[in-house]
């Protein structure tokens, strides 16, 4: 799955301006892969290639006199595990530039990546104008060279909202409890509806004084290896216990048989009819540990699991809020992927009315356009009708809604990967679709593509982050036709807020 990240600045350049800040950031091992396939067709055009950059010129003066969409819209800069963007055109509600990547969960650090290009075109920016310019003019331009900052636009009020409305220390709490490594092992092992079930169990009768031996039913129908992974991870531990033989009370519970050891050395006898404790009745027993009660209260393996898929993702930590534990059985969290925000409501039970209820109640305060549903047990017609029924609603008005119901974690997340991908290709297409008309193919397409025969290449290969060579250019057509063979259903956006506007509500369920 791919991810964007982008910049903008409000600093307005001329046509000129545009094609000296590609070439002075070529110097700096940029490589403008639009403008560089121009140039190699003006070459072989042309019998003296000394004559490309005049021809480069003109055609950029009969395209801007002819008022048609003007001739360096933007480019686009390949490097091994991202690709940068730069476009030119309506920023914020004016004259400006875009600078963005895009990169793979596997990329390192992107958002230094991103901030370091901005940087680089600061400065390439400076060392232009300073070429075109008599010294001392525009000298308050140098200031707004470094204001670079997010689109407005992109920033989600809803899920700002949510966050603000989260304890920042009860947070701080979540996030390192859900990253802890015990807690997404033993998580992961209760995906089983069995082994929670089984757990359950064992935690009520452990609380009842009820002991769990190796003989008992509940512990026959778990195979010796998965009881020997609940022990590892955590959620098991063996204990040696005591029993009076006459009256039958409990006297001791040992943690192991070393303990029990250091105890009958002693000559330690019972309380209840005098003999020794060697003499007594002794049993292994399988008490569940405190990590289970700490996973099973409020869906908390839930929340862990859910976390720990949206980690392996790529979604960043920051753009995860998980919200505090209400006591009620339920969680909701929301995880933003490519500035779209989605929030999801789990419960380690049934979709009840109820639940349904207060899952629609959060959506309409959050301010989403993404509602997905986890539960582990049943759905009831009743609260699955009040969910659909809602998204119809919101479909007759116009609203663009995504409405995901999943039964399970594994479930949960098939339909989590399939709907963040939906929505990596579809800002893909928003963003770069104005730079289709200057390649007379998909650049959305085109990257994708080149990330997937990227990621199937041989890693060993690339040992280095190296801009593209002129060797990837030449094979552009190969590229082409690989983006030709994948189907990414992408959004054909021609006129972006139109597109945004009209689009279909999509709703699923799992």
């Amino acid at each position: 799955m791919l991810f964007l990240a982008s910049r903008i600045l409000k600093q307005e350049l001329t046509d000129e301006g545009r094609l000296r800040l590609l070439e002075k950031l070529e110097e700096r091992k940029f490589l403008p892969l639009i403008r560089s396939m121009r140039l190699s067709c003006y070459a072989q055009a042309l019998s003296d290639s000394t004559q490309v950059g005049e021809m480069e010129r003109l055609i950029a003066t009969l395209s801007n006199s002819e008022e048609q969409t003007p001739y360096v819209q933007g480019d686009v800069f390949c490097f091994e595990d991202h690709t940068f963007f730069l476009l030119f055109g309506d920023v914020d509600g004016g004259q400006g530039m875009r600078a963005g990547i895009v990169y793979e969960s596997r990329t390192a650090e992107p958002l230094r990546k991103l901030n370091s290009f901005c940087q680089t075109i600061s400065l390439c920016l400076a060392g232009a104008e300073g070429e075109g310019q008599t010294p001392g003019s525009d000298q308050g331009d140098a200031t707004k060279l470094t204001a670079w900052r997010q689109d407005p636009s992109t920033i989600h009020q809803g899920f700002m909202r949510f966050a603000a409305k989260q304890d920042t220390d009860s947070l701080s709490v979540i996030a390192c409890r859900e990253k802890g490594r015990d807690r997404v092992r033993a998580a992961r092992l209760m995906d089983d509806d069995y082994t929670r079930h089984f757990l359950r169990r064992a935690r009520e009768a452990y609380a009842e004084g009820y002991h769990i031996t190796p003989s008992s039913d509940a512990m026959s129908a778990l195979p010796e290896f998965a009881v020997n992974r609940l022990i590892e991870a955590g959620l098991l531990q063996r204990e040696v216990l005591v029993s009076c033989r006459k009256t039958g009370h409990t006297l001791l519970g040992l943690p192991s048989a070393d303990a029990l050891a250091v105890v009958t050395i002693s000559n330690a006898s019972c309380s209840e009819c005098g003999a020794k404790i060697a003499d007594e009745s002794i049993e292994e027993v399988f008490a569940p540990t405190q990590l289970v009660s700490l996973l099973l209260e409020d869906g908390a393996w839930l929340v862990n699991r859910l976390h720990a898929i949206l980690r392996e993702l790529g979604v960043s930590e920051s753009d995860i809020v998980v919200e505090p534990p209400a006591g009620d059985g339920e969680a909701r969290m929301i995880a933003r992927v490519c500035d779209e925000p989605f929030l999801i409501v789990l419960r380690d039970g049934d979709l009840t009315p109820a639940f349904a209820r207060r899952a629609i109640n959060t959506k309409i305060e959050t301010e989403v356009q993404h509602l997905m549903i986890v539960v582990t047990g049943a759905v009831h017609n009743e609260g699955r009708t009040s969910l659909l029924n809602f998204a119809k609603r919101l479909e007759r008005s116009g609203d663009d809604f995504e409405l995901l119901i999943a039964e399970g974690i594994s479930a949960a997340e098939a339909e989590i990967r399939s709907a963040f991908e939906r929505v990596s290709q579809k800002a893909l297409a928003k963003h770069l679709c104005e730079l289709d008309a200057s390649v007379g193919l998909s650049v959305a397409r085109l990257i994708a593509a080149r990330f997937q025969m990227l990621h199937n290449a041989d890693a060993t290969a690339h040992s280095t982050l190296l801009p593209v060579s002129t060797e990837q250019n030449q094979s552009l057509q190969n590229m082409a036709q690989a983006v030709a063979l994948i189907d990414f259903n992408l959004l054909e956006i021609k006129d972006t807020d139109e597109s945004i506007a009209s689009a279909a509500p999509l709703t699923r369920q799992g």
